[in-house]
């Protein structure tokens, strides 16, 4: 469940400058001043206290980071860790993944050459849906 800006929000920025993946950014429609980026965003929620309007609400389309829909809430995954949107495949545009901090980043849906470990963000996916509607 990533978050989204709702018509609430009266642009002060301080969600913007608290985000430390850099998911928040200003709009350039109105009336949301700012939006989140659900792939850049890992559900931190350290905007949500911050918002003076109580603008930031759950966005129920997506899955959360390390929670629901996530593989990496799995025991199976333990020791994984993903890019938050940091690092995407330069060849599908995924979210990049690697098993420890000393490993590469590697691409869960392409592979890049590495053994990887077969799961996908629910993220990303829920994003290629998007785009085909």
């Amino acid at each position: 469940m990533a978050y989204a800006i709702n018509s609430d929000c009266i642009g002060c920025g301080v969600c913007e400058s608290a985000c430390p993946h850099s998911a928040i950014f200003q709009a350039d429609s109105y009336p949301v001043l700012y939006v989140i980026d659900p792939l850049n965003c890992d559900d931190c929620i350290r905007c949500v206290p911050l918002c003076p309007t109580d603008a930031i609400k759950l966005d129920l389309e997506w899955a959360q980071c390390y929670g629901r829909g996530c593989p990496l809430s799995s025991k199976r995954y333990g020791g994984w860790e993903c890019s938050v949107g940091e690092e995407h495949c330069q060849q599908c545009g995924s979210v990049l993944w690697r098993e420890n901090t000393e490993s590469a980043w590697i691409c869960a849906k392409c592979r890049n050459g590495e053994s990887g470990h077969g799961a996908s963000c629910p993220k990303v996916r829920h994003k290629e849906t998007l785009l085909k509607r």
